[in-house]
Parts: structure tokens; C-alpha cells; sequence
């Protein structure tokens, strides 16, 4: 016998995976040395809001909005001919739930996270022939 299961009312519910709100600002400043060297640090922000992991919007699969915070600065030889870029990605070290979703009963009904990538950082070096 075939059962076509409960019917569930989806109108008016979120897209998963879709946040209200959405955005990204970033400010940097160069310092320009008497050489023709310059100084460039800059800091980012990136907030995404609350979203849900499927197109049934319960409790078990709300995203709480999270932000992200990143830096660098970075020293220009004369002429912008090389350069070399300290950088921090994710400052906080934040391990916010990016995305998920909740598997059926046939596999148990467990869920899959995603989250922010852990705090990193490192050096950058380049040149311009």
C-alpha cells in the first residue's frame, strides 16, 4: 500500500537557505611614504541574517544570523611593483552555523552544520613584471 504522507501547508515560508538581510562593508586607508612606498590596512565586515536550513521553517533548522570579521594590511614598493599582505580571516574565531539540513527518518533524522572557517592567517607576497 502507497501512503502520500501528511500534507504540509508551505505558503508564506522562507526559501531555505535565503536571509532577509544581507550585507558587507569594508574601510581602508594607504599611507604614502616620501619613498613611493604606501601602507594600505583594511578591515571587513560581513553580517548575514537569520535563514532556515529547509523549506519547512521549524525550530529544528533556524540559522541564527552571524558576522564575520576580517583584516589585513599591506606594504607597496615604489611604483606598486610588488607587494607583501599580512592578513586575519574571521578575527574572532567565530563558528557560526553557515548552513544545515536535517536528513529523513530513513537515515535517522540527523543534522548536517556548516559553519564559519576556523580563524586563519598568513603572509601574501607579490610582484608585478
Amino acid at each position: 500500500m502507497f501512503s502520500a504522507g501528511i500534507p504540509v501547508n508551505l505558503k508564506g515560508n522562507k526559501l531555505p537557505q535565503a536571509p532577509n538581510y544581507k550585507f558587507s562593508a569594508g574601510a581602508q586607508y594607504t599611507i604614502g611614504f616620501d619613498n613611493g612606498m604606501s601602507l594600505v590596512p583594511r578591515f571587513d565586515l560581513a553580517y548575514t541574517g537569520d535563514s532556515y536550513g529547509s523549506i519547512f521553517n521549524g525550530n529544528v533548522n533556524k540559522i541564527k544570523g552571524y558576522a564575520q570579521v576580517n583584516a589585513q594590511v599591506q606594504l607597496n614598493g615604489t611604483d606598486d611593483k610588488w607587494y607583501v599582505k599580512g592578513f586575519i580571516q574571521n578575527i574572532f574565531d567565530a563558528n557560526s552555523v553557515t548552513g544545515l539540513y536535517v536528513t529523513d527518518q530513513s537515515s535517522g533524522n540527523y543534522t548536517n552544520i556548516f559553519t564559519l572557517e576556523p580563524r586563519r592567517y598568513g603572509i601574501a607576497a607579490g610582484v608585478k613584471f
